[in-house]
Order: C-alpha cells, then structure tokens, then sequence
C-alpha cells in the first residue's frame, strides 16, 4: 500500500503527526480509504445489523424475553445512536475519522465480549446500548462514509458504491455467524466476534484519512482542470453548506424524511429476515445463509445504481429504486414458502442495495464536504425515528399474529412515501461567501 508524505500535510491538519499518507506512484490512496471502508461495512452490517438476528431465537429461548422486548432493545441502541449523531459528525469533521474509529472500533468489540456474559435484560440494554451500538457509530459508518465523501468529487457515486458493496459482501457473515451460534452457543459466538472485531478493524481505521488536500491530493486524485500536477496546500469549502445552512433547507428535510420512511422498511424487515425465512420454513442455519444472500444480491444494486448517480439524476434513480422495491415488499408480505420468495428477494436486495447509497452521494453533492459528517448525523437523528419504530412493528405484530404478513404490506406503503419526499428533494441553492473563508 502506498502511503501520504508527512511532509504534505497542512499545518493544523487534524490528523496526527507522522500519520499521513505519501504521494502514491499511479493508485490514488483514496481507493485505498475506498477497499478499507468496504471491509469495515461489511463487518457493520454482516455482524451488527443482519447478523445480530441470529441471536434473536436464542436469547428468546434462553431468558423467555419476546421478540417485541428484543427488538425494542435494538430500537432504542438506534436511538441514542441517532441523538449523537451530529456530535458525532462534528468531531470527524473537526478531527478527522481515524480517531473517532480508534475509540468506537475497541468500544464495539468489547461490547460483544461483555455481551456473552449477559444474565439479564437489564445487562443486555446496557452491553448493547453503550458497547456494541455506541461503539458502531463512533467506529463504522459516519466516519468511513466521510472520509470517501471527502477524497472523492466526480467519481463519488462510484467510490461509494465500491465502499457500500461491502454491506452486500457482509451478506457472507450472516450464514457463519449462524453457523458458530448453532455449534458453539449464542455466548461463545459473541466472544468470537468481539475479539475478531478488534483485530480486524484496528488496521482498518488506520488506513483512514480526512481530507486529501491535506497530504497533497485533490478529490478524485487530479485537480479540476484534470491534471495531477498542480498540488493543493488547503480545500476550498468556502461555497460549501455549513450544518446550519443545511438545516434551513427544504431539500434536506425532504431528503431526510424520505430516509427515514425507507428506513423503517429496511430496519424493519432487516432485523427480522432470519426469523422471517425460519417462519416460511427454513432452519436457523438455513435462515441465516438466506439472510446473508440478501446482502450479497444487492452488491449489483450498491454498486451499479449508485455508479449510475454520477451520469443521472441521483433522485430518479432512488425513485425508481423504490418503486421496484415497493412491488417487491408486498410479494415477499404474500410468499408462503422459501422457493416462492427467493425471485423476489433478488430484486428486492438489489433495489435496497441501490436506495441505501445513493443518499450517501446526494448529501455530499447537494451541501458539499465543509461540513458533511455532522449534517450527516444531523440526518440520522431524524433518521433514527424509521430505525426505532420499523423492527419494534415488525415484532409486536409477529407476537400479535404469529406472522409478518400485515407488517411488510405497512412497509410497502412507507415505501411509497419515501418515494414521493425524494423527488421533492431538488438541489438547494448554494450559499455565496467571500473567498477569504475558504477551508474554514
């Protein structure tokens, strides 16, 4: 791996000393930042997201606890993850992502290793709450999603989808996890992700940078008129949104509302999947392997859908990811055994896939990078609402009915919600400042 030179960085860079990367010899050290951000992703959704519902079955067996309690455990740890998010978000525009990974990547680990010592839902709250969903805000997706918003201008859409098609590789994790709950315990489980949690993501997190003006890059790796070889010293973010400015736009609210309906569809069938495939007639490792076939099948969507953002309209191409995704809610609502349902799942994972990043672009495209971490969090605060309420419905109406069928037909509506706020969603107008702010 090629590494920045310490001698580029810009004074006051946020980043530590001796930490930056040297100039490469033809690969642009943000692909790099790209390939790591894909692991980390994978690891974020295989284990935290998808894979955590393979402990659903066994904690439920082993405290009594019902699957509504357990979802709403999941709920709230979206929660507090939500109320932090723009402290969050600033600090990795103040002091760069590394850092912050640093801290959340061990924090997450421990949490899983606490986890398997669990003897109360008291215990599992707080394990879950402050360790494993706390340390997964600071540690995975803010602060990695930043860093490539921030090292790549023209080919973000790409750069994304490459980077989020680790959430589809992640798929792969479900079926193991599954596997290791089934053979060695739902606790020993635990303690092999949290320790496998520490010693992969460390390595990734170094490999983290801020901003590429700061070691002597431009976004994209070539200046605007399309060479490399002019080198900046300092970003010019002075037409850039502050947070604030933001905030004050229809075009964010509208955005972040269409999340947040899409959210409650994907937090709300996600956590559930494993038990939805073992309710349709699959075993618990059987479950599991199809769980994690979702997110391999939406990599086609990730990548190809989000590339497609850097030719189109990213608006239509979410609209109309919604629509497919929309039909595709309701077949599944109506499937009455796994051959049935697996057509529908590979257009289902692929239209989610798509829908899931593209955000991640329009953001940057629509406020810039100046402060994109902390309107990002601003948005998973609002975000948050569809998270929390999408897997507590889902479990309150498999408890009330023993199925999930009226659940994903009330998702299928939130769909089209969401489909209607994004194309309300145009391109705010930029804000117009003097020169002399410029990278502040």
């Amino acid at each position: 791996m090629t590494s920045p030179e310490h001698r580029e960085r810009t004074p006051g860079a946020p980043e530590d000393a001796g930490a930056a990367p040297a100039k490469g010899q033809g690969f642009f050290y943000g692909w790099w930042i790209v390939i790591a951000g894909g692991i980390g992703m994978s690891i974020a959704s295989g284990i935290n997201f998808h894979g955590f519902g393979n402990f659903i079955i066994p904690l439920s067996k082993e405290f009594g606890w019902s699957r509504t309690v357990i979802s709403a455990v999941f709920s709230l740890a979206r929660l507090e993850s939500g109320l932090l998010g723009p402290i969050e978000g600033y600090f990795v525009d103040r002091i760069g992502p590394r850092r912050l990974m640093l801290v959340g990547i061990p924090l997450m680990g421990l949490g899983y290793i606490l986890m398997s010592r669990i003897n109360s839902l008291t215990a599992f709250f707080l394990v879950y709450v402050l360790g494993i969903a706390l340390g997964n805000s600071l540690g995975m997706s803010t602060p990695m999603t930043a860093a490539v918003a921030n090292w790549f201008n023209r080919k973000r859409g790409l750069a994304f989808g490459v980077m989020w098609s680790g959430v589809g590789l992640g798929g792969l994790l479900v079926p193991a996890l599954g596997w290791a709950v089934e053979r060695y315990g739902w606790r020993d489980a635990a303690m092999f992700v949290g320790i496998g949690l520490i010693a992969v993501g460390i390595p990734i997190a170094s490999v983290m940078r801020h901003r590429p003006e700061q070691y002597g890059y431009y976004p994209d790796g070539k200046a605007p008129d399309g060479t490399a070889a002019q080198r900046p010293t300092q970003a010019d973010l002075s037409q850039d949104f502050t947070a604030r400015e933001a905030l004050r736009t229809s075009s964010f609210w509208f955005l972040s509302l269409s999340i947040t309906a899409r959210s409650l569809v994907s937090g709300g069938i996600g956590l559930h999947l494993v038990p939805y495939f073992v309710g349709l007639g699959a075993s618990p490792v059987g479950a599991a392997a199809l769980a994690g076939s979702v997110g391999v099948m939406s990599i086609p969507g990730r990548f190809g859908l989000s590339a497609m953002g850097d030719f189109v309209d990213r608006r239509y191409v979410m609209a109309a990811s919604l629509a497919v995704m929309t039909v595709a809610i309701v077949l599944m609502a109506r499937a009455t055994s796994i051959s049935g349902v697996i057509p529908v799942l590979v257009v289902f994972s692929a239209a989610q896939g798509g829908i899931s990043v593209i955000p991640q672009s329009l953001i940057a495209e629509y406020f810039g990078r100046r402060s994109y971490a902390t309107i990002q969090g601003f948005r998973s605060s609002i975000q948050m609402a569809g998270i929390i309420v999408g897997p507590i419905i889902s479990g309150l109406v498999f408890d009330a009915t023993g199925s999930y069928t009226i659940a994903f037909l009330g998702f299928s509506g939130a769909s089209v919600v969401s489909m209607v706020l994004v194309l309300f969603a145009k391109p705010p107008k930029r804000p117009l400042r003097s020169e002399s702010r410029a990278g502040r």
